[in-house]
């Protein structure tokens, strides 16, 4: 049996580009793992999903004021993360299930997003985050997402959205694994892993159903599952190479719009915000453990808990005028609906905390992720993000 041309081509491309990479310093790719904090448009490809940003006012301060499947009205965490590790011109690289475009694999979508072209000029390493109004194209950085909206630590929690569950997106990372390993020959795929930084983000769901539906389960027992189902999830990666891992902490949820409005007096919940406090505290002491054990991993935790709790109760330090209502939805707190067409759509949007029920707008996702990148132990540790990419 013969090799197609083009397919030979795709082969030698990729060999070429990674041999001109790997050998720099610093992180030649990002890989993207979790849930609609960090979703570039995954639920739009899943027909059964939930969760779809792919309507107006979704993506109003994006490319041609167009939804990207974004949970927001502009760039998301994915987007900064992308561009802590390349430079401020760049957005998050392209979902995993776009290589699928029309329902057929295509090697060479694979190749043009693991390009690490030098002709591709990207500043970096960078200190700060430029200010972001309307962004003024895509440029996907070097990389894959398989961020999902809906997807929770728990396969059953993402069951609930009909979300791509995390052991579904670990099996995609897995399939990128052994395809480039099939191309590009195993010691550069496992060179390429351990260099380059994975990104997880999840959790939300699960403190978001548990708060709602099942309040009555053991806290702690709860909490042990989640932390085992994460542990789980960290060897499989590492045994695949990766090294540099980026944890996402759960944010303090329990004062968004979608949690404020299922309770009668408004107020936060105090469910949601003490299992974030007690699941974030269970990550970072498995992530101690896992470096103590494993050798070569290192990690920066990103502790968005503390950050969001300082933007929702001392607003006026960031210049915002409300952090009780969603910018974009219809009813109390703007959060009986998702963001669409026809609901109430607000104009200082750098001035809301939310942009829909319970996503931050973009001008809070860049508070975050740049207290992340940059700031000390409180926001990242023992490392913060831009550390963590430069090793």
């Amino acid at each position: 049996m013969t090799k197609s041309p083009m397919l030979t081509i795709t082969v030698v491309v990729i060999t070429v580009i990674c041999s001109l990479s790997l050998s720099n310093a610093g992180s030649p790719a990002v890989f993207i793992v979790g849930d609609s904090l960090l979703d570039v448009g995954t639920n739009n490809f899943i027909l059964k999903a939930i969760g779809k940003a792919k309507y107006p006012h979704y993506g109003i301060d994006f490319f041609n004021s167009t939804p990207s499947g974004r949970f927001s009205n502009g760039l998301n965490m994915a987007d900064f993360i992308a561009r802590v590790v390349f430079g401020n011109s760049v957005t998050s690289p392209p979902a995993y299930l776009s290589l699928f475009y029309g329902g057929v694999y295509s090697e060479k979508r694979l190749a043009n997003a693991i390009d690490f072209s030098p002709r591709r000029r990207w500043r970096r390493p960078i200190n700060r985050l430029q200010p972001v109004s309307l962004v003024g194209r895509e440029n996907p950085a070097v990389g894959v997402n398989f961020a999902s909206s809906g997807t929770a630590i728990l396969d059953i929690n993402s069951a609930v959205d009909q979300a791509l569950p995390l052991s579904e997106q670990v099996a995609q990372v897995m399939y990128i694994h052994g395809n480039l390993s099939g191309t590009i020959g195993s010691w550069k795929t496992q060179v390429l892993f351990a260099k380059s930084p994975f990104f997880l983000g999840v959790g939300n769901n699960d403190v978001h159903f548990f708060a709602l539906f099942r309040a009555k389960l053991n806290q702690d027992e709860y909490v042990d599952s989640l932390i085992q189902t994460y542990n789980y999830t960290l060897h499989t990666l590492y045994n695949l190479g990766v090294r540099k891992f980026g944890i996402i902490g759960v944010p303090y949820i329990g004062c968004s719009p979608l949690m404020r409005v299922t309770i009668l007096s408004g107020n936060c919940s105090d469910v949601a915000n003490a299992l974030a406090r007690q699941l974030n505290e269970g990550i970072e002491h498995m992530l101690q453990d896992m470096m103590a054990s494993l050798k070569g991993m290192i990690y920066s935790f990103g502790n968005t808990y503390d950050t969001l709790y300082d933007l929702y109760e001392t607003p006026e330090q960031f210049n915002l005028t409300n952090v009780r209502d969603a910018c974009c939805g219809l009813g109390r707190f703007n959060a009986f609906t998702n963001c669409h067409p026809l609901a109430t759509l607000c104009k200082n949007r750098d001035e809301y905390l939310f942009w829909d029920v319970s996503h931050p707008s973009q001008y809070a996702v860049q508070v975050m992720s740049e207290a992340m990148a940059f700031g000390g132990l409180r926001d990242a540790r023992p490392i913060n993000w831009a550390r963590l990419v430069s090793l």
